[in-house]
């Protein structure tokens, strides 16, 4: 007797995966019909509140976030070490006159705008030019 061990070798020019005649013609009418009937329901409506609802909560982080900050930004100015350096600098200075503060803001103000035209503007007039 004659035995084939290698059944790969009858079955390379075949190809082993067969379907029955007539499947696919009628396949979808056939799944069709196996379905169970649901009726067609219609979307919900979505409100304008929960379209919002997101955007509202977004604004609503934002805030306390901001108000966070502020409040910690004042509780630090409060701080018992801040307390006594801005009382005893509130307290040793002098009250002066309304002229005397008009004085010190000129000299401030010129102050300032000496150092930023000597900083900013030579350099830009010398860029300018070059």
């Amino acid at each position: 007797m004659d035995i084939n061990n290698n059944k790969l070798d009858e079955l390379k020019d075949r190809n082993p995966f067969r379907v029955p005649d007539g499947y696919f013609e009628s396949f979808t009418e056939n799944m069709m019909s196996r379905l169970p009937e649901k009726p067609v329901e219609k979307g919900s409506v979505i409100s304008v509140y929960d379209r919002v609802k997101p955007w509202l909560y977004m604004a609503a982080a934002f805030t306390g976030i901001i108000l966070l900050f502020n409040v910690l930004n004042r509780a630090s100015d409060v701080l018992p070490e801040n307390r006594d350096t801005q009382a005893g600098t509130i307290f040793t200075t002098p009250l002066s006159s309304t002229e005397s503060e008009a004085d010190e803001n000129t000299e401030f103000l010129e102050y300032i705008e000496d150092m930023y035209v000597d900083k900013y503007a030579l350099s830009y007039i010398d860029d300018f030019y070059e």
